[in-house]
């Protein structure tokens, strides 16, 4: 059985539709077409499934038919190539091997206690105003929470440029432009990946491995037989920069903001708060409300709203044909918010995750099977760290504005609001 075709316009297909909003998009087209059809995306053939069954199957490959490496590389591939995502079977497994070493429990209270002046310094510039830009900000922050476990640097000059560079990379992965011609963002994006590499490499061969830096443990590796070499522990570093920097980013924005509509919720954060170190881990596994809101977070506008496969061989999902040589895609967004498995999916409400054995069968925050996320624990505690700070360094938070999230390729609002502190 073929999948219905909608080919979109002449030339570009869905391309521009897809990145001004994805969402209303896949509305459209499901309700034209069912759960399964195929699209233009950037000129290839794209079969996108979006029911949970399809979803888990195509996540979880167990026949290896689909391959995450080139699933990406029409899209972040030119600039975060060999990224983690970006590495397929044997090749996968052996450096998610080495990078799992990274994100042992003692490396992560290590990292947690590294960020603490980052998040610390960050609450009292915020005390001194009556209001900040919630975006903005939060990038910043999120940025120099980087800085410490990423970058082996002191000189903010240098800091802004590597800022810049790293901009620019992520905004040459989701350029319509495909070709590299001159002005073009996609050429901007490679040029900052040169550099990137550049530094990481010679960064690697420097670094003090008695720090206790994310950077610090993965050079580590390369004193083991078999380990990582520097150029390919910069090729992961900026796959990591992305990973974690965006995706945190628009997880604390979405989730601040609600917290300045819903002053009942705030407060239970905030007793919740008092009780927790935002250094032990196990504690912070234990903190249900903050929990609640990161999952929510997590549901309404997830960090990797779609994720593309290239089909290896010729096969079928449930009795669809898949020819070699195109593209499938699962849809953890369009999921997430279908009113067939959630009660009110657009509203944002975290107390639907409240209760700590909540199960959902459409629920994929995290992508699955052998590329699910590395540092998805991670992840949770700092945002915890965060959400729990403001909690209780301030009585409120409040907003006039409403927040418009555009949810792909990577969530961010439209407009920047501004929160106010009580």
């Amino acid at each position: 059985m073929k999948a219905p075709v909608d080919r979109g316009l002449p030339f570009v297909g869905h391309s521009i539709e897809f990145k001004n909003d994805a969402l209303a998009l896949s509305r459209r087209l499901r309700k034209k077409h069912g759960d399964v059809l195929e699209i233009s995306i950037l000129n290839e053939r794209v079969t996108m499934f979006t029911t949970p069954s399809a979803t888990k199957h195509i996540f979880l490959d167990p026949e290896d038919n689909f391959s995450s490496k080139r699933g990406w590389e029409f899209s972040i591939g030119p600039t975060f190539e060999n990224g983690l995502m970006l590495r397929d079977f044997d090749d996968h497994k052996y450096h998610r091997g080495l990078l799992q070493e990274s994100f042992r429990r003692d490396a992560l209270e290590n990292y947690l206690e590294i960020i603490q002046p980052r998040i610390d310094e960050w609450i009292e510039k915020i005390k001194t105003e009556e209001s900040f830009s919630l975006y903005e900000n939060i990038k910043q922050l999120m940025f120099n929470i980087a800085v410490e476990l990423f970058f082996d640097e002191v000189d903010e000059s240098r800091l802004i440029q590597l800022n810049k560079l790293f901009t620019d990379s992520i905004e040459s992965a989701t350029s319509v432009v495909r070709i590299p011609l001159p002005f073009t963002s996609l050429r901007k994006g490679l040029k900052a990946r040169k550099e990137l590499l550049k530094y990481f490499e010679s960064k690697a061969e420097n670094v003090d491995t008695e720090q206790k830096t994310l950077f610090s443990e993965l050079v580590k590796t390369n004193n083991q037989e078999g380990g990582l070499t520097y150029f390919e522990i910069a090729e992961h570093m900026i796959f990591l920069l992305l990973a974690a920097h965006d995706t945190t980013t628009s997880t604390l924005t979405s989730s601040i903001h609600y917290l300045s509509t819903d002053n009942k919720f705030f407060n239970q954060l905030a007793e919740e708060a008092k009780t927790i170190s935002c250094t032990n881990i196990s504690e912070l596994k234990n903190g249900h409300v903050g929990e609640a809101l990161f999952n929510e977070a997590m549901r309404k506008y997830p960090p990797v709203p779609f994720s593309p496969r290239y089909v290896v061989r010729d096969t079928t999902v449930e009795g669809y044909d898949l020819e070699a040589g195109t593209y499938v895609a699962v849809g953890p967004l369009v999921l997430h918010n279908d009113e067939k498995y959630w009660d009110e999916p657009d509203k944002f409400s975290p107390r639907r995750f409240l209760d700590p054995d909540y199960q959902n069968e459409a629920y994929f925050p995290f992508s699955g099977g052998a590329h699910t996320c590395l540092g998805k624990f991670f992840a949770s505690y700092i945002f915890k760290n965060v959400v729990y700070k403001l909690a209780t360094n301030f009585e409120s938070l409040e907003s006039t504005e409403e927040l418009n999230i555009n949810p792909s390729p990577i969530p961010h609002p439209r407009a920047d609001v501004k929160i106010y502190l009580n």
